[in-house]
């Protein structure tokens, strides 16, 4: 008998298992981009229980109804509506769940990571990086982790010794603003 082996639990697996949440998930990966009910089939190709492209239509009607997606193109299309508050909000727990995989690997060596701009306030683009500050002893070592992370490029990251963290308000108050609207993402709070 083979033993299987559990993932691990993730939030992208408590908050994004039904149908409907893996299509939303699909569409917050690219928030500013239309697509098919075709194209997300075949994106989403082995999710159990999406219908084919019939199906992913439905959940899109659905999704249309409560203010989430707006059809573009002659209702030919399907995009985010971003306007909508619960959209950035959506977005931005998107952008947590992206991180978990960052944070678990950066944990061990930092005492703090925050994740800052366009990401944290809900107005990502498709192409927005993942801005994220971290608190470390080691920031080279946090570069060279971050860098081997699934979103590689997509992740900048600015790092800052644990003596440099306390002057960050004196020496970069620019910095310093976009981390008290950001959302610490391991650590503690200010």
């Amino acid at each position: 008998m083979v033993r299987s082996r559990k993932q691990p639990l993730s939030l992208d697996m408590i908050f994004f298992s039904s149908p409907e949440q893996r299509v939303l998930r699909f569409l917050l990966s690219e928030p500013t981009t239309a697509f098919t009910p075709r194209v997300i089939s075949s994106k989403l190709k082995g999710v159990r229980g999406l219908g084919g492209t019939e199906g992913i239509s439905r959940i899109l009607n659905k999704l249309q109804g409560i203010g989430l997606v707006d059809f573009v193109d002659n209702h030919r299309s399907v995009r985010l509506q971003d306007d909508n508050p619960t959209v950035g909000v959506l977005k931005s727990f998107s952008a947590i769940c992206d991180l978990e995989g960052l944070k678990d690997m950066l944990t061990p060596l930092s005492s703090k990571g925050v994740l800052f701009g366009s990401r944290a306030t809900g107005r990502a683009r498709s192409d927005s990086d993942y801005n994220v500050f971290v608190v470390t002893e080691t920031p080279d070592e946090a570069k060279k982790i971050a860098s081997k992370h699934p979103l590689g490029k997509l992740i900048h990251l600015v790092t800052c010794t644990p003596e440099q963290y306390g002057d960050v308000e004196k020496n970069d108050p620019g910095l310093a603003r976009h981390l008290t609207r950001g959302i610490v993402v391991w650590g503690t709070n200010w």
